[in-house]
């Protein structure tokens, strides 16, 4: 509960960054500036490296979970080319 701040300020930046062509990019130190000039919440450096930390993790996170998902449809497309294959050879 102690940190519950740097919880709420990586959930707002997160919900207003976004995505690339791959994913989610990261928060930028620049979006980190104009939250605190403009929401006038305090960030001492350590905080903010809390939240850059959160969002590392994060990004790590979905980086996984997008290499799974693509290992999955790599199968499934090898699967749907063996069959195809086989169907032609026989």
């Amino acid at each position: 509960m102690a940190l519950n701040y740097i919880w709420r300020a990586w959930s707002r930046l997160r919900r207003r960054t976004r995505d690339g062509i791959n994913g989610p990019g990261p928060i930028t130190i620049e979006a980190i500036d104009a939250f605190i000039r403009r929401t006038g919440l305090h960030l001492s450096p350590q905080d903010i490296e809390l939240i850059e930390d959160i969002d590392d993790l994060y990004l790590s996170k979905v980086a996984e979970q997008a290499s799974e998902r693509d290992r999955q449809q790599a199968i499934k497309d090898g699967l749907v080319q063996a069959s195809k294959t086989g169907m032609k050879g026989g």
